[in-house]
C-alpha cells in the first residue's frame, strides 16, 4: 500500500492551539486551562512543545472547550509523530521492507 510521505513537518498541537486559537480570539492560557479542568502549566507545557505528546485525555478536553473534535487534536498529533518517526527511520539504515504474504492462508 502506498502512502504519501510528508515533506515538511507538520505543526505540533500545541502551536496549532496557540496561533489558530488562542492568539486570535484573545483567549488566555488561563481561560483556556480553567475550561479544560487542568492546570495552565499544563497547557503551557503543550504549546511550547515541552509536553513530549498530546494525550487522547486532553485531546477530548481541548476539543470540548473550543468546540472541535478530539479526532482533530489527535490527528494533528499523529503527523508530527509519523514524520518524525519516518525521519528516524531513514536516518537508521535500517529500512523496513515488505514481506512476501501468500493471499491464499490466513495466520
Amino acid at each position: 500500500m502506498a502512502t504519501r510521505t510528508q515533506i515538511q513537518r507538520s505543526q505540533r498541537p500545541g502551536e496549532v492551539l496557540r496561533d489558530l486559537y488562542l492568539a486570535p480570539k484573545e483567549i488566555s492560557v488561563t481561560k483556556l486551562a480553567e475550561a479544560c479542568g487542568v492546570a495552565d502549566k499544563h497547557l503551557h507545557a503543550i504549546m511550547s512543545g515541552r509536553a513530549p505528546r498530546l494525550t487522547a485525555t486532553m485531546a477530548i478536553r481541548i476539543a470540548t472547550a473550543l468546540g472541535t473534535t478530539p479526532e482533530y487534536w489527535l490527528d494533528l498529533q499523529r503527523a508530527v509523530e509519523l514524520y518524525d518517526a519516518r525521519k528516524h527511520i531513514a536516518a537508521s539504515g535500517k529500512q523496513p521492507r515488505p514481506m512476501a504474504i501468500d493471499q491464499g492462508s490466513a495466520g
